[in-house]
């Protein structure tokens, strides 16, 4: 006869067990989870004093980078000197051919002399621009503009490096650098004009445009854009006028005789 209470009691015991495992599980399971959580912290904590003090020692190593070359420069002689030129008419060769490695190995040899060397760096830098690597060109710029402070060609050369990276609003601030040290440099103001207008910045893309037009009255291309921009501030007869002009230029141009068809139907319903 089976003997009912004895199988309650082992039943029982059995579920004391699970549930004393439970417990045990639960226990270990947060405890794990409080100490990753404590590593981490810990870890962030590390990581930020890590950066904190690679920050300080960055910007105490600055000023001594810059008087590190200052002494250098002063030590090169006229002889090293007219090296470097010679180099930087082989270089240029080798660029010419798209000997790029070969170029580059001359470069990294001789800025061991001359570390900032504007020219052998606007070099190295144009290498990267051919390559495609616009981030080492970026660093050239920002390194050799702590040494030649406001120059206006490295503001250039580096406005461009980051518009080619998209960093539009950086670019506009070194192209504007540029322009105050020389304003009548048509390619800024150009540059400057489509970047206001990839910004929608749309009345300082028309400032610029009207600079570029005034000593480059017939390039069709920006008085479309500036056609386009006049249609985005709802200055619908100014664009009307700005197509005109183009077609002046490009009578056959049917993309802006559309457009012209188009305002002047805006415009009509407008005044009605």
């Amino acid at each position: 006869m089976i003997d009912y209470s004895l199988l309650l009691f082992r039943l029982e015991i059995v579920l004391f067990i699970v549930f004393i495992l439970f417990i045990v599980y639960f226990l270990s399971w947060k405890i794990k989870n409080i100490l990753l959580s404590v590593k981490s912290i810990l870890w962030i904590r590390n990581k930020w004093k890590e950066k904190i003090i690679s920050t300080v020692q960055i910007n105490e190593d600055k000023n001594a980078h810059i008087d590190n070359y200052l002494v250098v420069k002063a030590e090169i002689d006229d002889e090293d000197k007219n090296k470097i030129i010679e180099l930087l008419k082989k270089i240029k060769l080798n660029i010419s051919k798209s000997e790029y490695d070969l170029a580059k190995n001359l470069i990294i040899e001789w800025l061991s002399i001359d570390k900032f060397n504007k020219d052998l760096n606007i070099e190295l830098s144009s290498i990267y621009i051919l390559e495609k690597d616009y981030i080492k060109a970026e660093y050239i710029y920002k390194d050799l503009l702590l040494v030649h402070n406001d120059d206006f060609d490295i503001l250039k050369k580096l406005a461009y490096v980051l518009t080619m990276q998209e960093k539009y609003d950086l670019a506009i601030e070194m192209y504007k650098k540029a322009n105050d040290i020389r304003s009548d440099d048509l390619e800024i103001i150009n540059m400057l004009a489509h970047l206001y207008y990839h910004k929608e910045l749309f009345i300082d893309c028309i400032t610029y445009l009207k600079i570029f037009l005034r000593d480059n009255p017939r390039d069709a291309d920006n008085l479309i854009l500036l056609a386009s921009t006049y249609r985005n501030i709802w200055k619908i007869n100014d664009s009307i006028n700005t197509y005109l002009r183009v077609l002046e230029i490009q009578p056959y141009n049917e993309e802006v005789k559309k457009e012209v068809v188009e305002l002047e139907a805006l415009w009509y319903w407008e005044n009605e």
